[in-house]
């Protein structure tokens, strides 16, 4: 694995380069500012590095049966940090990692319906265990809170994480 963002601490962090390398399928769904579940989706994700970046394929299948692609370029920096840009993401996001966590934050062009809107995320990332994480986005537009996205992460074989679960209990 090229430069991850490992290389560049002395006790080891939540490294999105490292979580996300290879096949990782997610959960989610968005609250809007009142709590209601808006709408679900999965993701299909696909990480790999291309010399010293990190590109992370994502595959949105929403409930109403739309799609949507976007490419992650991630790119670490020194002491747990890092840049990333995307097609939709307006200027660079910057990230931070430690033991447990990844933030992020980044202006994002959104679609809807006929229009876009430019929204500012607070993107947090945690991790719960080596093929687990849980991720927790706030949404605001002029600093009023629009909603939240909540997305799981699983790496693996998730019925074998069950099975091992089941069998440990």
């Amino acid at each position: 694995m090229p430069n991850d963002m490992r290389s560049a601490q002395a006790s080891p962090v939540f490294d999105p380069t490292t979580f996300l390398e290879g096949q990782t399928l997610a959960w989610g769904i968005f609250e809007d500012r009142f709590g209601r579940v808006r709408r679900r989706f999965s993701v299909e994700m696909s990480g790999r590095w291309e010399g010293a970046v990190f590109y992370l394929e994502e595959t949105f299948l929403y409930d109403d049966g739309t799609t949507e692609k976007r490419v992650w370029r991630i790119v670490p920096e020194a002491k747990g940090r890092f840049t990333a840009t995307c097609a939709d993401c307006v200027g660079t996001a910057r990230g931070e990692c430690d033991a447990n966590t990844i933030r992020m934050s980044y202006r994002f062009r959104l679609r809807l319906e006929n229009r876009t809107i430019d929204v500012d995320f607070d993107d947090r990332i945690y991790l719960v265990s080596d093929a687990i994480a849980v991720n927790r986005a706030v949404m605001r537009k002029w600093g009023v809170r629009l909603g939240a996205v909540s997305l799981f992460f699983h790496r693996g074989d998730v019925g074998q994480d069950i099975r091992q679960a089941a069998a440990a209990a």
